[in-house]
């Protein structure tokens, strides 16, 4: 079996879906072609596919932060899927994906040839296009890691690391991290490293104080993540769901969260996989200092918030998610 990929795919995006795919069928089975797919494609963060034995076998996936029902995704797929789905769109058929994130690809070949077929489907006049999405996967290949990073370790329930974007269009993402890290630096016997990442250029005034002291290299960040006690995670930008639950779930993570609004392909509950907290200092403060002090508690979310991921967000699990879904 072999699956066919639109070039226009955004590869940070969908790299853990194309991750996927090349453990279930091989690097080899995964190529890139622009035949078969609506003619106009060209929509940014989503990945086109279908079967290469049963073209009729169409795949669609968003990425978007906003829960926007693609009308190439709703009139040409069989299955159609999002990160980002309400429960209206969940209900007219939209499936959820789940909080997937950026991965480096295991296989360096695979890489090559999305960038080359990139080329290959802008041809000239789009050159100034593939330019760009190359230094998007150049960059992308920088900044993140192989999905084999992604293993729980033993966290120090006196340790906690968190670090965040500081928004500054999107203003109303930034207060309730802003009141983790707080709570964090004011927690009795507590040594907490990060804040808020600095920026090179247009510093957000209101969170400035809360700065970490530098940035953190991908491996570096997970191995703090990894130790720390806790993490922390609220809605990002259009309420959407970030990169960084999938990571924490990935992780193993005693998340403190507050509530997930989104739709997902199973639920994240409370006192199960995650603890769901208000945002106020008070709920905030208290769910630190149990999940300190409450062994068996914070293990317990541990444990089912990494089972979660590999039932459900795990590369291989979303690959015969999809590949099932469009072989029905």
């Amino acid at each position: 079996m072999r699956i066919v990929v639109h070039p226009a795919t955004d590869l940070p995006y969908a790299s853990m879906v194309l991750e996927g795919f090349a453990q279930v069928l091989g690097a080899g089975g995964v190529r890139y072609s622009t035949a078969g797919f609506p003619s106009r494609y060209r929509i940014g963060r989503t990945m086109a596919f279908y079967l290469e034995d049963d073209p009729g076998a169409r795949g669609f996936v968003s990425f978007t932060d906003q829960p926007i029902v693609h009308p190439i995704g709703r009139a040409w797929a069989r299955v159609h899927c999002a990160v980002n789905v309400d429960e209206d769109a969940a209900d007219s058929g939209v499936l959820p994906l789940g909080p997937a994130f950026g991965v480096r690809l295991r296989s360096p070949a695979l890489t090559a040839r999305h960038v080359a077929a990139t080329w290959r489907w802008a041809g000239v006049r789009g050159a100034r296009d593939a330019l760009e999405r190359t230094r998007l996967v150049a960059r992308h290949e920088r900044r993140r890691t192989v999905i084999d990073a992604y293993r729980p370790v033993a966290s120090d329930p006196d340790y906690v690391f968190y670090v965040a974007w500081p928004w500054a269009k999107h203003a109303e993402v930034n207060p309730p991290r802003a009141e983790f890290v707080e709570a964090c630096r004011r927690a009795p016997g507590l040594t907490f490293e990060g804040g808020f990442a600095p920026r090179r250029r247009a510093d957000v005034p209101e969170v400035l104080e809360l700065s970490a002291p530098r940035r953190y290299g991908i491996r570096e960040y997970l191995a703090r993540v990894g130790r720390s006690a806790v993490a922390f995670n609220n809605p990002a930008v259009h309420g959407c769901l970030g990169w960084k639950l999938g990571e924490f779930l990935a992780l193993g993570k005693a998340t403190i969260s507050l509530p997930v609004t989104r739709a997902l392909p199973a639920p994240l509950e409370h006192g199960v996989h995650l603890h769901v907290v208000d945002g106020s200092p008070g709920a905030i403060d208290d769910a630190i200092a149990r999940l300190r002090t409450d062994h068996r508690y914070r293990r317990s979310l541990e444990v089912n918030a990494r089972r979660w991921y590999e039932e459900h967000l795990a590369p291989a699990a979303l690959a015969r998610r999809l590949l099932g879904l469009l072989q029905r």
